[in-house]
Formats: structure tokens, C-alpha cells, sequence
């Protein structure tokens, strides 16, 4: 069972790409924070102002990338934390090109306790969200006002590993590796110029050049073929063994494909079709069906 925690975020138009800036220094930290005009600071948690404030947009170091979010005049402490690491989650978001505008964003937890984010762009294909799958809270601060009413403002610092900002790039860059399971090298450039009318079709992000694979693939070894690649399209034609009747050949074709996830290692979506070809010839009567076949599959 999944649960969604709401809150309502300030409206954000923020596209940061490279300003990046690295933690201030001890002793380096500047007093006191933002929307703190008009007010008397009653008291802040921790008491010492953590270095990472210095942070704007975003900072790496150790592997990790950083993202400080921030809320101000909030009712309440919790009210303020959840607002700043939402705020924070949608600065990534933007990392990565996407202008996070919408006043309700969301976060998910999964039944195993680990949180999720959908960063606001869904693939291509499938329309599956892009999520962040591995951040953490890595530090947080609020100070609490008197501004007439108690308000609460607050600072999240969220960590992010490399390996995840990577892997969220593929996925939204959706490049796509391929390959062909084939016993009929005849069909080769049927089956190079059908692959691609299917890419176009489907939407796929196809790489220029298919790579050789064999019937015990697996994930990982595509992965390593197509390294820059989120996704592999696998295209299989089983054999065919036509048969003569009076004088004429028929061929039952069957088409198959896998469109798989390199990232989460699994079959994101897959599609088949069959036909049967006629012709005076044997190969003649397989290509009439395998051609059959793809347009039916593409359709």
C-alpha cells in the first residue's frame, strides 16, 4: 500500500543548470536568514547555523550532488521541514530541465519505508513517472519567529548520489539501444529499415546502429553494448519453416519485441504480431509474412 504525503509548495519557475556554489567555511556563515525582516528570532534548531546555508543551487563533493530547499512563515515546525525538503526535491527537478510550477507537489513512500519523488517528466513510451529513487535528508534547520504570529522557517540540505543523477539523465534522454534475434540474414535490411519505422512509430530515442546479440542475453550484458542507453529494444523472428502447397509457399511469421529498461533491469513493454506469407518462392513467402507482420505490430 502506498501512502502520498501533500504539501502546499511556493510556485516555482526556477531552471538552475550550473550555478553551483561549494559550503562556506567555518566561520564563513552569514546571519540570519532569509524572511527573517519585521521579526524577533525566538530560537533555531540546531542553535549553530550549519555550514551547508552557504549552498545555492546546488553543490557536489564526495560523489554526492547537494540541494538545499527552503520554506518560510509556515504554522508550524513540521509544516515548515516538509515544505523546505518539497521545495528542495523540486530544485532537482529542475536540475534536470523541468519547470516545476504546479502549488501541490507530492513524494511517495512505499510500503518498504523508502521514499520516491516524481520529478515531473514520464517515458516516453510507457508514461511511467521519472522518479528520484535514492535521495536523503541529510540535514535540516528551522528558526522560529515572532512576526506578530509564531511562524517557522526552515532549510533542507538533501543529498544525492551520483550514480542516481546518472541514471535519472538516461532515463529522461530515453536513448535506446537495439538488436535483432534473427536466423533469416535476407531479411537483414527489411528488418534495419522496419526496426527503425517502429522506433519512429513508438517514439523510441533509437540509437544510428544496432548491436549483436544472442538468444541468451541478458540485461546487463546490453547494458554494457549500449552504455549510454536508458532502454534496448530487442526484435526477435523465431524460425520459419514454409510449406508448399500446389505449387505455392506459405510461411507463418511471427514478430516480437521487448522494449526493456536498462536501469531497472526489466521489460517495460513488449509487442507481437503474426502473419502468413504467400509467394511462388520459399524466401519470397517469408518475407511477404515477416512484412506483414511488422505493420501489424506497428499499428
Amino acid at each position: 500500500m502506498k501512502l502520498f504525503f501533500y504539501a502546499i509548495a511556493a510556485s516555482f519557475s526556477v531552471l538552475i543548470f550550473s550555478c553551483a556554489s561549494a559550503p562556506k567555511q567555518s566561520g564563513d556563515v552569514t546571519e540570519p536568514s532569509a524572511g527573517d525582516s519585521g521579526g524577533r528570532l525566538i530560537s533555531a534548531d540546531p542553535a549553530a547555523r550549519p555550514e551547508w546555508l552557504s549552498i545555492t543551487g546546488y553543490a557536489r563533493q564526495g560523489g554526492k550532488w547537494y540541494f538545499v530547499g527552503e520554506s518560510s512563515r509556515s504554522r508550524s515546525d513540521e509544516d515548515a521541514r516538509a515544505k523546505a525538503l518539497l521545495n528542495g526535491l523540486a530544485l532537482v527537478s529542475s536540475q534536470f530541465g523541468v519547470k516545476v510550477s504546479s502549488e501541490l507537489v507530492t513524494r511517495e513512500q512505499d510500503s518498504n519505508g523508502n521514499y520516491s519523488y516524481d520529478i515531473g517528466v514520464k517515458n516516453k513510451l510507457t508514461g511511467a513517472p521519472i522518479r528520484i529513487k535514492d535521495y536523503k535528508l541529510d540535514g535540516t534547520y528551522v528558526e522560529k519567529w515572532d512576526r506578530g504570529a509564531v511562524e517557522f522557517d526552515a532549510r533542507a540540505l538533501i543529498a544525492i548520489p551520483d550514480e542516481e543523477i546518472a541514471r535519472i539523465r538516461k532515463e529522461i534522454e530515453a536513448l535506446c539501444g537495439w538488436g535483432v534475434l534473427s536466423s533469416r540474414p535476407d531479411l537483414q535490411e527489411d528488418m534495419t529499415r522496419l526496426v527503425k519505422e517502429f522506433a519512429q512509430t513508438k517514439k523510441l530515442n533509437l540509437q544510428p546502429n544496432s548491436v549483436v546479440i544472442s538468444d541468451g542475453y541478458s540485461v546487463p550484458a546490453l547494458a554494457g553494448q549500449s552504455p549510454d542507453a536508458a532502454f534496448f529494444l530487442v526484435v526477435k523472428v523465431p524460425p520459419v519453416t514454409p510449406k508448399n502447397v500446389d505449387g505455392e509457399w506459405y510461411a507463418d511469421v511471427a514478430v516480437t519485441a521487448e522494449y526493456i529498461s536498462l536501469t531497472e533491469n526489466k521489460v517495460v513493454s513488449s509487442f507481437s504480431a503474426s502473419a502468413r506469407g504467400a509467394a511462388y518462392g520459399e524466401a519470397a513467402a517469408v518475407k511477404d509474412g515477416f512484412l506483414k507482420a511488422f505493420q501489424k505490430m506497428m499499428q
